[in-house]
C-alpha cells in the first residue's frame, strides 16, 4: 500500500463537515430565540463594543459580515502581548514560529509559507494604519501603543493593497488626541527584564494633534548551554512613533506617521534533539577523493542531545549568535472630500530595514553549520488611491483604487560548516551564498456593498494584478575564510576539480568545461554545465475576487456567507546552490475559499457568541523542500504542491455574566490536508552519483495546523472602595500536535513533529477609579510548560525552537 495513503488512514479525524454543519443548525435557531428582551434590572453590564476597519470603513465588529478578530490596547496589554508574534495566544488558528534566519512565520488556518529569505512575501499580510509591511522582518517590533488589532481570516486582495492566501493582521496605532495627555508604564520580570512604554498626545495647534510613543526593553539571558559556562538570549531594542493628524479643512485631513525600530536582540538558538549521523559512520569521500574517511572521532557524534529545559541550548563559542537591526518607516495618510458622500484617498509608504546578524543552525557548541554572517538590506515603496462613498447609510456603497509596490533586497549569508559530514568529505568547509531581487506589481480594485433589502446585503469585490520578480542569485568562496584542513581544496577548486571529471561528462557530453574563476559563481546551469550568476524574471497577473450576502433576521444576529479566492505571488528562494536548480521559482498560490458564519449578541448584550465553517480549495502551495544533487544529495529548494485542502470550524463566545467580569473562549479546528503531491524522500546511489527518489504525500497534514487550537481568558475587575479597583485573569491557550513541515516516512514525521501543549498565564492587580494608575503582578507560563513551536532538520541533527520557559514580575502604570 502507497505510504502516503497510510498515513492518511492513520491521521483521519474524528470530527466531519455533517458534524460542523449540525452543530450550526442547532445554535442559529437558539441564537434567533435569544433576542427577546430581558427584563432590565439598571445599571447592566454589557459587553465593550469594538469598532473595526475590515473593510476599509469603520463598523461595529458585530456588523461585519467577514471572520474577523479583535482586540483593543488594554485587552492586549494586560495578557502581555509585546510583539506580533503573541497574537499567537490569543487568537486559535493562528501560529507563529521562528524560521532559522529568524524571520517569524505566520500561518492560519494552515496557510501559511515557511521560507526564511528575507524577501519571501508571507501568506499572511500585515499592516500598519493601512500601510502594508512587505517583509516579515518589519514587523518585528511595531506592535506598540496600538489602539486595536484586527486579524482577518481567508483571502485577502480585493480590499488591500498586498495579495495575501491566508489573511491579514491590522495593527492600528493609538492616534493623537484633542486633549493633552500622557502615560508611562515600567514592567520588572524574571531574567532582570526591564519594559518601558511612555507616550505623549494632544494638540499642537487648533488644528494640529500629535502623539509620541516610545518602547524600550532590556533583559538578561534565558538561555543556557548545557555543555559549559555560557548563556544567550539577552533582550536589547527600542522602538519609537510619532503620528501628526492635521485638519487642513472641514474637507481635508493629512495624517503622518513616522515609526521606527532598532533591535540588538540575541536571536533564539535552537536545541539539539537528535543526530541524524549513525555512530558508527564510516563514509568513503567518494567522487572527490580529498584524503581518507570520515571517522567515528567526529566530534558532532559524541555530543548528546539537549535536555527537557526550556532553557538549554547550544551554539558555536567561535560564531556566536548577535544581531544589530535596524528599521524605519514613513507612511502620509491624505483624505479630501470631494463632495458630502465621495472621499479621496493617498496612501503613500515607505520602509527601510537594515539587517546585520548571525545564527546558529545546528544546535550545537561545535561549528556544524552556522550563519557566521546574514547581512541583508530592503526597502518597499508603496502608493493607494481610492474613491469611496462616505454615507454609511447609504443603499449603495462603493470604493475603486489602484496601487502601485516595488519592494528591492539584498541578502548575504555566510554558512560555516567544518564539523558537519559535508565538510569533512566534499574537501571544503565554508561557501557564501547571496540573492538580489526585486519585486514590482500594480492593482487596480473595486468593492462594494448592496442593501437589497432592510435585511439583506450583497458584497461583491474584484481585483486585478500584474506583477513582476526578478532575483539574481549565485554560492562563491567565503571571502578570507581558511580551510581548518591544509588538504582541503576549497570551494572553487573541489568544483574545477569535480566538475569536469564526474558532472560534464555524464550531464552534457562533448561540452569544455570553463574552470570557475575564484570568488565568483559555482553554480551550475544544469542545462549547459557552465557555472555563474543565476538570473531569473517571474511575470505573473491574477484576478482575486469575493462574493457574499449578509442577513440580519433580528437585532443583534448576522448571518452571512462568503465565497472569495486569493492569490500570493510566487517565489524565489535564497539557497546555497550547487545547481541553479535550486534557484528556480515556485509559481503564484491560489487558494479558493467558502465559508459561512454567524455573529450574535444576545441576552442584553452580555453574550456574544460568533461561529464559521469554512472550506479552502488549496493549488500550488509554497514550501521549502528538497531536491537531489548528484554530487551532494539532499540540498534545499522551494518546492510547490499541486493541490491541498482545508476545511474546519471556528467558535468564539464572550460573556459578562456580572459587572466586571468577562469570559472569553475561542475555538478551531482543522483538518488541513495534501491532496496530490508526489515528494523527494531519499536519493538513490547509481555509479557514485545521487538520483532522488519520490512518492506521494497524498493525506499529509500541512505544516502547522494543529487539528484543535483554544484560547480561554477570564478577566475579573471589581471596587474596593471609591478610589481603587481590584482585577484579576487569567488565559489559557492550547494547542494538539502538528508537523513543521511535509513529512511521509516515519522517521520523519517524528523529526517533523511539534506535541500539544498548553499554557497558562496569570495576573492581578489594584487600579484608580480614574484609571490614573496601575499595579500588578504577572506570571507567563506558569506551570513552565515545556513545547516547541518548530522542529526542522538542519544537515546532520534535528533541532527544536522551545517556547519561553515560566516567567513572572511586576508592572507599574501611571497615566497623567
Amino acid at each position: 500500500m502507497n505510504k502516503g495513503k497510510q498515513l492518511a488512514a492513520g491521521d483521519r479525524r474524528r470530527v466531519s463537515p455533517v458534524a460542523v454543519g449540525t452543530m450550526l443548525g442547532l445554535v442559529l435557531p437558539m441564537l434567533a430565540q435569544a433576542q427577546q428582551p430581558a427584563e432590565q434590572t439598571g445599571n447592566e453590564p454589557e459587553l465593550l463594543e469594538i469598532v473595526v476597519t475590515a473593510q476599509k470603513r469603520e463598523q461595529r465588529l458585530q456588523d461585519v459580515g467577514l471572520t474577523v478578530t479583535a482586540f483593543d490596547g488594554d485587552l492586549l496589554a494586560s495578557q502581555g502581548v509585546n510583539a506580533v508574534t503573541d497574537l499567537a495566544k490569543m487568537v486559535p488558528g493562528l501560529d507563529v514560529t521562528p524560521s532559522p534566519s529568524g524571520s517569524p512565520v505566520y500561518t492560519l488556518r494552515g496557510v501559511g509559507f515557511f521560507e526564511s529569505s528575507l524577501s519571501s512575501a508571507p501568506d499572511v499580510a500585515i499592516y500598519l494604519d493601512q500601510v502594508p509591511l512587505a517583509i516579515p522582518a518589519f514587523s518585528a517590533l511595531t506592535a506598540f501603543d496600538l489602539e486595536r488589532v484586527e486579524v482577518l481570516k481567508g483571502p485577502q486582495g480585493t480590499l488591500f493593497g498586498t495579495n495575501a492566501t491566508g489573511g491579514a493582521i491590522n495593527l492600528i496605532a493609538a492616534k493623537p488626541t484633542r486633549q493633552a495627555q500622557g502615560g508611562i508604564k515600567a514592567e520588572y520580570g524574571r531574567f532582570n527584564t526591564v519594559r518601558l512604554d511612555s507616550f505623549v498626545s494632544g494638540p499642537i495647534t487648533d488644528d494640529l494633534n500629535g502623539r509620541v510613543a516610545v518602547k524600550l526593553n532590556r533583559g538578561d539571558a534565558w538561555q543556557r548551554s548545557y555543555t559549559r559556562d555560557d548563556t544567550m538570549g539577552e533582550l536589547d531594542d527600542a522602538a519609537g512613533r510619532m503620528l501628526l493628524d492635521w485638519q487642513a479643512s472641514d474637507a481635508l485631513r493629512v495624517e503622518l506617521n513616522l515609526n521606527g525600530w532598532l533591535n540588538r536582540s540575541d536571536p533564539q538558538a535552537p536545541q539539539l534533539a537528535r543526530k541524524t549521523l549513525p555512530s558508527d559512520l564510516q563514509a568513503p569521500i567518494g567522487s572527490s577523493g580529498f584524503g581518507g574517511t570520515v571517522t567515528a572521532a567526529l566530534p558532532l557524534l559524541a555530543l548528546p542531545a539537549a535536555p527537557r529545559d526550556a532553557r538549554a541550548a547550544n551554539w558555536s563559542p567561535d560564531y556566536r549568535p548577535y544581531r544589530d537591526d535596524r528599521f524605519y518607516q514613513a507612511a502620509l495618510n491624505i483624505s479630501y472630500d470631494l463632495t458630502e458622500d465621495i472621499s479621496l484617498t493617498a496612501l503613500t509608504g515607505y520602509s527601510d530595514l537594515r539587517q546585520r546578524k548571525a545564527s546558529s543552525y545546528s544546535g550545537t557548541d561545535l561549528p556544524a553549520f552556522d550563519q557566521a554572517s546574514n547581512n541583508a538590506d530592503a526597502d518597499d515603496v508603496s502608493q493607494e488611491l481610492r474613491l469611496a462613498s462616505t454615507d454609511a447609510g447609504a443603499t449603495l456603497r462603493w470604493m475603486v483604487g489602484a496601487n502601485y509596490q516595488r519592494t528591492g533586497s539584498y541578502e548575504n549569508i555566510d554558512a560555516i560548516y567544518p564539523q558537519a559530514s559535508t565538510g569533512t568529505r566534499d574537501g571544503f568547509s565554508a561557501n557564501s551564498f547571496d540573492s538580489r531581487q526585486v519585486f514590482k506589481q500594480w492593482a487596480a480594485f473595486g468593492n462594494l456593498e448592496y442593501d437589497v433589502a432592510d435585511d439583506l446585503t450583497l458584497k461583491a469585490g474584484i481585483r486585478y494584478s500584474d506583477s513582476k520578480r526578478t532575483a539574481v542569485n549565485r554560492a562563491y568562496d567565503t571571502p578570507g575564510y581558511v580551510e581548518p584542513n591544509p588538504n582541503s581544496p576549497g570551494l572553487t577548486r573541489f568544483f574545477n576539480i569535480v566538475m569536469p571529471a564526474v558532472y560534464v561528462p555524464i550531464f552534457c557530453p562533448g561540452v569544455t568545461f570553463t574552470p570557475v574563476v575564484p570568488g565568483q559563481s559555482i553554480s551550475i546551469n544544469p542545462d549547459t554545465c557552465v557555472s555563474g550568476d543565476y538570473h531569473g524574471t517571474l511575470k505573473e497577473d491574477n484576478l482575486p475576487w469575493s462574493l457574499g450576502l449578509d442577513f440580519k433576521p433580528t437585532d443583534g444576529l448576522l448571518l452571512y456567507a462568503n465565497a472569495s479566492r486569493g492569490f500570493k505571488g510566487g517565489a524565489f528562494p535564497i539557497a546555497n546552490g550547487a545547481s541553479q536548480e535550486q534557484y528556480y521559482p515556485v509559481p503564484q498560490e491560489k487558494l479558493t475559499a467558502y465559508e459561512m458564519g454567524f455573529k450574535s449578541t444576545v441576552v442584553d448584550r452580555r453574550i456574544m457568541l460568533n461561529g464559521a465553517a469554512f472550506y479552502y480549495d488549496y493549488a500550488n502551495k509554497q514550501t521549502r523542500g528538497k531536491t537531489v544533487d548528484p554530487l551532494f544529495g539532499a540540498l534545499e529548494q522551494l518546492v510547490s504542491i499541486p493541490k491541498s485542502r482545508t476545511y474546519g470550524a471556528e467558535l468564539e463566545l464572550t460573556t459578562v455574566p456580572t459587572r466586571g467580569l468577562t469570559l472569553r473562549t475561542a475555538v478551531t479546528w482543522l483538518d488541513a490536508k495534501i491532496k496530490t503531491y508526489d515528494g523527494i524522500v531519499g536519493a538513490n546511489n547509481v555509479g557514485g552519483l545521487l538520483f532522488p527518489t519520490r512518492a506521494s504525500f497524498a493525506g499529509t497534514t500541512l505544516p502547522f495546523a494543529p487539528e484543535l487550537a483554544l484560547a480561554v481568558s477570564a478577566d475579573y475587575e471589581f471596587p474596593l472602595d471609591d478610589q481603587r479597583d481590584a482585577f484579576l485573569g487569567a488565559s489559557l491557550r492550547a494547542q494538539s500536535k502538528s508537523y513543521g513541515s511535509p513529512q511521509l516516512s516515519a522517521q520523519d514525521r517524528a523529526d517533523a513533529r511539534i506535541d500539544g501543549y498548553a499554557t497558562l498565564d496569570l495576573r492581578a492587580g489594584l487600579k484608580a477609579a480614574d484609571d490614573s494608575w496601575t499595579v500588578s503582578v504577572w506570571g507567563r507560563n506558569v506551570t513552565n510548560t515545556f513545547y516547541w513551536t518548530n522542529s526542522l532538520r538542519a544537515f546532520d541533527t534535528i533541532v527544536r525552537y522551545t517556547g519561553r520557559p515560566a516567567e513572572y514580575g511586576v508592572t507599574l502604570g501611571y497615566n497623567f
